[in-house]
C-alpha cells in the first residue's frame, strides 16, 4: 500500500509539472461545450428567435399572392425579404447562388388560378423554391413543408369564403376543419420508465458528449508521462527495486481517475453556470448524482485504461499520441459524439455499438436527459468496466514481456 502511495505522490507532482497539457483538458471540451451549446441554442429552444431568411419575389401580383407573402412575413421562423425592383427568377436564383441567401421563393403567375380553383387542379406548379445545397436535408424539409402547409392554409381559407351560405347551412365551421397545431398535436417526450423530463436543449445534448469526448483524451498526459519516465529510467529503476507492474498500474490508475474527476466537474460546471452567463441555456444533472458520478466514474476508468494501454503499447510519445488521437476521433464518429446515431445508416449504428465512447454517451443522457436511476445506466457501466478490465491485464502483459 505504501508503494502504491508513493507511486500515486510521484504521479500527481508529474501531472502538475506538465500545466499546459492538464489546462488543455479543461479548455479545450469547455471551448466545444460553450461554441456548440451557444450556436445550436436557437434549433433546440423552442421560444427562439432563429429566423430563416427567404428572398422571394411575386411574378403573381395577385390579391391571393400578396395575402400568401402577408401570412410568411408573419411565420415565426421566417424571415422574407421581398425583391421588388427586380421580379425576376433569375435575380431570385443568383442570390443563392452567390451566397447571400440559402432559400429563394419565387411565387408563379399562376399562383391566384391556384388558390381560387378548387374544383380542378390549376395548370402548372404555383412556387418554385431554390435550395443553397449545403443546407441540411432536415432543414429543407421543414421550410418546403412550412411553404406547402401556409398555401394550404390560405388555399382551404379562400374555399370557405367562397361557400360561406351553404357550409353554413350544413354546419360546417373553417376553424374545426383546420385548428391550430397545437390543438392538433401534443408533444411529449418518451423516457425510460415513465417519468417527465426536461424539454432537451442545446447544452442538455452537447454537454456529455463533449464531456465523453475530453475524457479520453487524457491519454496525452499518460503517453507523456509513461515515455518520459521509460526514456530517463524511471521505471527501470522502480523495477530494480521490486515494485511489480501492478503497481505502477494501480497508482497511475488512481492519479489520473483524480484528474479526470476534476474534469469531469469543471465540465458540467461550464454546461450549468458559465453557458447561462454568455446567454444559453443551463444544464439539469437528472434524479441520481450518484448515477452521474457512477457513469463518469466508469468513463474515467475506461479512457485511462485506454491511454495505458496505448502508451505501453507504443515505441515513444510521438506514436502514442498520434494512434491515441486518431482511434479516439475514430470511435466519436462512429459511437455518436460528432454525428448523432439515429440519423446514420442501419450499418453504422449497429457499428456504433463497438464505441466505448458511444456507451459513455448513452450512459450520461441516460441520466441527465431520461432523468434515468443507477440500475438504467448498469449495461453501460459494465461494458466500460468490463473493457476496462481486459486492457488492463493487456497493458501489464505487454509492460511484463518489455521488461529487461
Amino acid at each position: 500500500m505504501i508503494r502504491i502511495l508513493y507511486i500515486i505522490k510521484k504521479e500527481v507532482i508529474e501531472i502538475v509539472r506538465d500545466a499546459q497539457t492538464l489546462l488543455l483538458l479543461i479548455l479545450m471540451p469547455a471551448t466545444f461545450i460553450l461554441v456548440m451549446s451557444l450556436s445550436m441554442q436557437a434549433l433546440f429552444q423552442p421560444g427562439s428567435d432563429f429566423k430563416i431568411t427567404i428572398i422571394a419575389v411575386d411574378l403573381d401580383r395577385s390579391s391571393e399572392s400578396a395575402q400568401y407573402m402577408d401570412i410568411l412575413k408573419k411565420t415565426k421562423n421566417f424571415s422574407i425579404y421581398e425583391s421588388g425592383a427586380i421580379t425576376t427568377t433569375d435575380h431570385v436564383l443568383g442570390a443563392v447562388q452567390k451566397g447571400r441567401y440559402n432559400f429563394g421563393l419565387v411565387i408563379n403567375n399562376n399562383f391566384s388560378a391556384h388558390i381560387k380553383d378548387m374544383n380542378r387542379a390549376a395548370q402548372g406548379i404555383p412556387m418554385t423554391v431554390y435550395i443553397e445545397p449545403a443546407i441540411q436535408s432536415s432543414i429543407q424539409m421543414g421550410v418546403k413543408n412550412q411553404l406547402v402547409m401556409e398555401l394550404m392554409k390560405l388555399r382551404a381559407h379562400t374555399f370557405f369564403d367562397k361557400n360561406t351560405a351553404l357550409l353554413s347551412y350544413v354546419g360546417f365551421k373553417e376553424e374545426n376543419f383546420m385548428p391550430p397545431v397545437d390543438r392538433m398535436l401534443d408533444t411529449k417526450y418518451a423516457v425510460k420508465g415513465g417519468r417527465e423530463t426536461i424539454m432537451p436543449n442545446a447544452a442538455q445534448q452537447s454537454v456529455p458528449a463533449w464531456l465523453v469526448f475530453s475524457m479520453y483524451f487524457i491519454v496525452m498526459p499518460i503517453s507523456l508521462i509513461f515515455h518520459t519516465e521509460k526514456n530517463n529510467g524511471t521505471l527501470s529503476r522502480m523495477k530494480s527495486i521490486n515494485i511489480k507492474s501492478r503497481y505502477l498500474i494501480t497508482g497511475k490508475i488512481v492519479s489520473y481517475y483524480i484528474i479526470s474527476m476534476i474534469q469531469a466537474v469543471c465540465m458540467l460546471a461550464v454546461g450549468r453556470f458559465l453557458v447561462p452567463l454568455l446567454g444559453g441555456d443551463t444544464i439539469q444533472f437528472g434524479n441520481s448524482l450518484f448515477g452521474l458520478f457512477l457513469i463518469a466514474s466508469c468513463v474515467g476508468l475506461n479512457a485511462i485504461s485506454y491511454g495505458l494501454l496505448v502508451s505501453a503499447s507504443s515505441k515513444n510519445t510521438q506514436v502514442a499520441g498520434s494512434l491515441g488521437s486518431i482511434l479516439i476521433i475514430i470511435f466519436s464518429a462512429i459511437g455518436g459524439i460528432m454525428v448523432p446515431k439515429f440519423i446514420m445508416p442501419t450499418v453504422m449504428q449497429k457499428l456504433s455499438l463497438l464505441s466505448p465512447l458511444s456507451w459513455g454517451l448513452d450512459g450520461f443522457l441516460d441520466i441527465m436527459l431520461r432523468n434515468g436511476s443507477v440500475s438504467e445506466i448498469m449495461p453501460e457501466c459494465a461494458l466500460l468496466l468490463g473493457t476496462s478490465i481486459m486492457m488492463l491485464v493487456t497493458t501489464g502483459a505487454v509492460m511484463k514481456k518489455k521488461s529487461p
